[in-house]
């Protein structure tokens, strides 16, 4: 059997985490490491077969992939780190209230000006309550937060136009937040 191929640039980078999996799982595979300055990837890309040539690109036997998130969901799903799924969904209720202390009595996570890393924690809240319908309920500060964000007036062009999409959350093919119907608690 023909080893896997993991292909990225000479660098750490978004194919960091996957080859830290790849090590943790123990699965032999070929490192292809592409130089800057040169036309080794210019030259393999069209060569693979790859639906998206892209980088980083991971081949396992006739499975071709491409972007990091979907390599990694494949290479969790194939080696039963699935099971992991369940103890994050316990321990979310635990990180809510560490941010939930954390903001205290502050309007965002800054204090009285809101930054980039309040949009980040808005959605990753967002996606917890799309999760667990109920999931801030013991959490009045992180709703309170969440409402102030969604309410600065600086999005309401944006949250009110055709542009913007509260589902699905991610492409079809994903188990959850990628097609169907919104959740009835959303």
């Amino acid at each position: 059997m023909t080893k896997p191929i993991l292909g990225y640039w000479d660098i750490r980078g978004i194919a960091e985490p996957i080859r830290f999996l790849l090590h943790y799982k123990q699965i032999d595979f070929v490192d292809k490491r592409y130089a800057f300055g040169t036309d080794d990837w210019q030259n393999d890309k069209l060569a693979l077969g790859l639906d998206f040539p892209n980088l980083p690109y991971f081949i396992d036997g006739d499975v071709k992939l491409t972007q990091s998130i979907t390599i990694m969901r494949y290479l969790a799903e194939k080696n039963d780190f699935e099971y992991a799924k369940e103890e994050f969904f316990k321990n979310i209720p635990v990180q809510l209230k560490l941010w939930d202390r954390y903001l205290g009595g502050n309007k965002f996570l800054n204090g009285e000006d809101v930054t980039y890393v309040d949009f980040i924690a808005n959605e990753t809240i967002d996606f917890y309550r799309l999760l667990y319908g109920n999931i801030l309920e013991d959490f009045p500060t992180l709703q309170v937060y969440q409402n102030r964000i969604k309410n600065l007036p600086e999005l309401q062009d944006y949250l009110n136009s055709p542009s913007y999409k509260r589902w699905p959350l991610f492409l079809p093919m994903a188990k959850f937040g990628g097609g169907g119907e919104e959740p009835d608690h959303a």
